[in-house]
């Protein structure tokens, strides 16, 4: 098994969350004014809250991932377990997936057929899990090195276009909308769920990754949501991809316009989480089932999920309903905390079990 650096981690984590405020971001969120500054900022604050349960059980199993620590403790134990997790990263994998077809459709090809394109994303996607978790890692710094330089060049082709009137304090006036947004921005980080899994692979102490990540995600939340602000100001709301807006109002010699860059660049942070999560689920059936990381598991994972997306995404009222059911951030508080808390719990009574046998020979 090739593990990797917290950096690596790091950065696809970055590529995983960046790919949402892009692809998946609610209708709700897209805020002008102070509201959703501060819901960064305490939405942050509180998944530092949410990956204690994962870091808990990294430091009291020696860096066993939740799966892992489970499957030890019993085998039906971590096999129940671990189909809890699968469901939880199946149903994000979906939604990803059906998001980056949507983005591709509304952005770059508007006249592509849905199950051909939900066909190249998934396919795209198993590709990379089979690779495994270091070749999708890499792929993440080269989406991070054309990430950067997209920042770059907007900043050089629309400072003339930033609007400092635009930004401005104000208090929160409603409470109920700052809720729902709040909720949204906890809901997006299902990256928790995907670090429960293979905190096992990595070279060093897993709760580093959660330590460089959050704030250098905090960090670049709040640039992008200042970045529409400035631009776009209160015309933000009337946009579904703000960032893909203020790209395609660029103009440089180079390029014309930014939008296809931008495009392209999230289209791969989809598919790139697309590829951690399909990779995270034939990682589980590997612990499980105790044999060694098979390419057919993770290809008959990126079959099912890409049957699920074609049933689903061929309503668009189920599609919203699911994606109504995902931003409430129940995938989350399963696979993140609950899952992770009876593991940790389980394993702790354990503990206590053995000590007390060994009391009792005493």
């Amino acid at each position: 098994m090739s593990r990797i650096s917290n950096g690596q981690l790091v950065i696809a984590f970055l590529a995983c969350r960046l790919s949402s405020e892009m692809i998946t971001i609610p209708g709700e969120m897209v805020s002008y004014g102070f509201d959703r500054f501060a819901a960064i900022l305490f939405a942050k604050l509180i998944a530092a809250l949410l990956y204690l349960p994962v870091i808990f059980i990294t430091l009291k199993f020696k860096g066993d991932s939740v799966i892992t620590a489970a499957f030890r403790r019993n085998r039906a134990f971590g096999i129940t377990a671990g189909i809890i997790m699968s469901v939880l990263l199946s149903a994000t994998a979906v939604q990803t997936v059906l998001s980056v077809q949507r983005y591709v459709t509304d952005t770059l090809l508007n006249n592509i057929v849905t199950t051909s394109g939900i066909a190249v994303i998934t396919a795209s996607a198993v590709y990379g899990a089979v690779k495994g978790l270091s070749a999708v890692t890499r792929s993440s710094v080269f989406a991070a090195a054309v990430f950067g330089l997209l920042i770059f060049l907007i900043g050089v082709t629309m400072w003339d276009k930033v609007e400092p009137d635009y930004l401005y304090f104000s208090f929160i006036n409603d409470r109920s909308h700052f809720l729902k947004t709040l909720i949204s921005e906890i809901s997006m980080n299902s990256e928790i769920l995907i670090f429960a899994v293979i905190t096992d692979e990595l070279r060093s102490k897993p709760y580093k990754t959660v330590i460089y990540y959050l704030p250098i995600l905090l960090i670049l939340m709040e640039f992008l949501n200042m970045l529409y602000n400035l631009i776009l100001g209160p015309y933000m709301t009337k946009v579904e991809y703000p960032l893909y807006i203020i790209a395609s109002l660029s103009d440089i010699v180079l390029f014309q316009r930014l939008d296809g860059i931008d495009a392209i660049v999230w289209l791969m942070c989809g598919i790139i989480k697309a590829a951690l999560l399909i990779y995270c689920i034939g990682r589980i059936y590997t612990v499980c089932s105790n044999k060694p990381h098979t390419t057919l598991a993770v290809a008959v994972s990126g079959f099912l999920i890409f049957m699920l997306c074609v049933i689903l995404g061929s309503d668009a009222g189920v599609y919203e309903r699911m994606t109504k059911i995902m931003n409430s951030g129940i995938h989350i508080l399963i696979g993140g905390v609950v899952v992770p808390l009876v593991v940790l719990i389980a394993g702790r009574a354990k503990q206590r079990g053995r000590v007390k046998k060994n009391d009792e020979n005493i």
